[in-house]
């Protein structure tokens, strides 16, 4: 696509089947604002990402919603700043998100986040994954755990019938096998690179 840019926000949002309204768009441009001259200064993100907020951060978020469907609760699972569940809060309004984060200051910048926005559908919760105990028809993680050891937590958290999108690092590739449980059914979902510049590999994991 070229320059960083909301057109890649765009074209992210797209590729997941969405169509974002003027409303949408100016939120996506304020919260690539706010990660600039905010959450990044404040240590939430590397200095070194101001140049890739909009395709690294913001579109990379959008790509999630290959797994979102109708879901009416999403679980994000290390949430941080609130990548993915912001931009895809933004895309989803009647979706309720649940951004979790082990890190106080970090759940702290998601909620200045949240309120800057004014997303109704966000709550930010400050605890341990373990401490989680309710089931969630959707579940997005951006490689906040290794995969093999976050399949674990989503058996025991998704719904049934529910599925979760698990972010897989890019500089690494595609990964040789996946992860193996004979209780959920696990796939590789991989968006081509003339969406982002570069391949995105995701993981998709469906409870049977």
């Amino acid at each position: 696509m070229g320059s960083d840019s909301l057109q890649q926000a765009l074209a992210a949002a797209e590729y997941v089947g969405l169509s974002l309204d003027d409303g949408q768009e100016g939120q996506l441009r304020r919260f690539h604002d706010w990660l600039s001259q905010e959450a990044t200064p404040a240590g939430g993100l590397g200095p070194h990402e101001q140049d890739r907020l909009w395709n690294r951060h913001i579109a990379d978020s959008l790509l999630f919603g290959v797994g979102l469907r109708h879901a009416s609760e999403c679980l994000d699972i290390g949430s941080g700043i609130g990548l993915p569940a912001i931009p895809l809060a933004i895309a989803y309004p009647e979706t309720g998100f649940v951004l979790l984060d082990r890190s106080g200051r970090r759940c702290n910048l998601a909620r200045r986040a949240a309120a800057i926005l004014r997303l109704r559908n966000c709550i930010i919760r400050h605890a341990e994954i373990n401490q989680v105990a309710e089931r969630f028809e959707a579940i997005v993680s951006r490689a906040a755990i290794p995969p093999d050891r976050l399949v674990i937590h989503v058996k025991r958290l998704l719904a049934p019938d529910g599925v979760a999108i698990l972010g897989l690092s890019r500089s690494a590739g595609p990964p040789a096998t996946l992860p193996r449980d004979d209780d959920v059914a696990i796939s590789l979902v991989t968006i081509p690179a003339n969406i982002l510049d570069t391949a995105v590999h995701l993981l998709r994991i469906e409870a049977t």
